[in-house]
């Protein structure tokens, strides 16, 4: 019987297998754009730490970096692996708990705004949070283009926002929207008023919300329809504020204003319609199916559905 012959490594194997012991040399290097503080986190010398960089150039058949005297910063194919070892990152992080059957623990990095914050969001991470005792929310409230950012770089877990965007590495998906209407407070010249047209209500100064990342005002009034503006703030949940000294008329949520209109401290004019504000998620790409995320993205998205109507 002959001799069974030792089994080869195919070169295409070896190559993958270093490139993979290179990895985390690449993306120290690669996060911190600087040699000394990527070596200080690894515990090895600059000299060497430079030295697997180039083994991994060598490797891949192209440089990654534009080396500019004591400088270094990615280029283009660089940028690109970068990316690719953030979301390999990600999922191996998400997927181990599960795989060895842990019980769910750590930092779960939320991103939001206002309203969504205050009426959303919060309740579903105290709800997840109560679940389970080891996950610790750690939210931040971040407009869309930044929270994208973050997701893709591996910084940030999910995100909710207003605007239906696209970035490379990020799942963007809709999830419900917020019904708006226009109030104004006691004391307002048109508290009570009946049946009051818009071109009376335009007649009145608004509080209007800062433009957001589509370029528009974050209350959603229709760009077409012109207004005075009498106020303005950061945070659309301030005009709650606003509205409740009956010095301007507001677009409000009408999840927000609800309790004070039964309370009558705001009255809603009808006569000016405002369309409904989208909410969205953001997560990683690689990320779903993720027990916890896809827990809070649901839980959030059941306390924006509208309550249903019991059948007679």
């Amino acid at each position: 019987m002959a001799a069974r012959k030792p089994l080869v490594e195919a070169p295409s194997v070896k190559r993958v297998r270093d490139l993979w012991a290179w990895i985390p040399a690449f993306k120290a290097v690669a996060e911190s754009e600087h040699l000394p503080t990527a070596a200080a986190r690894l515990h090895v010398s600059a000299s060497a730490l430079s030295r697997t960089v180039r083994l991994l150039e060598d490797a891949v058949g192209q440089p990654l970096f534009v080396r500019a005297g004591r400088r270094i910063s990615l280029n283009a194919a660089g940028r690109k692996l970068l990316l690719a070892v953030q979301r390999a990152t990600i999922t191996l992080e998400q997927a181990l708990p599960q795989v060895l059957g842990e019980v769910h623990e750590g930092e779960l990095r939320i991103g939001s705004l206002g309203v969504l914050t205050d009426r959303f969001v919060v309740p579903a991470a105290l709800d997840l949070a109560a679940k389970h005792p080891g996950v610790v929310p750690a939210l931040t409230t971040l407009q869309s283009r930044e929270a994208n950012r973050q997701i893709a770089a591996g910084e940030l877990d999910v995100a909710f926002f207003y605007d239906p965007t696209v970035h490379e590495g990020v799942r963007c998906r809709r999830l419900g929207a917020l019904g708006n209407a226009v109030y104004c407070g006691q004391g307002h010249p048109l508290f009570g008023a009946r049946d009051v047209p818009a071109e009376r209500i335009l007649e009145h100064p608004f509080s209007v919300a800062a433009v957001g990342d589509r370029g528009t005002r974050m209350d959603g009034f229709p760009v077409e329809t012109k207004r005075r503006i009498g106020f303005q703030i950061t945070m659309l949940s301030s005009n709650e504020v606003v509205a409740l000294s009956g010095r301007y008329v507001c677009v409000l949520p009408e999840v927000v204003a609800a309790p004070h209109v039964a309370a009558g401290r705001l009255f809603r004019l009808d006569g000016l319609p405002q369309p409904p504000t989208e909410v969205f998620a953001a997560t990683a790409e690689q990320s779903e199916g993720q027990a916890l995320t896809e827990a809070l993205v649901a839980d959030v998205a059941r306390r924006l559905a509208p309550p249903r109507r019991a059948r007679r």
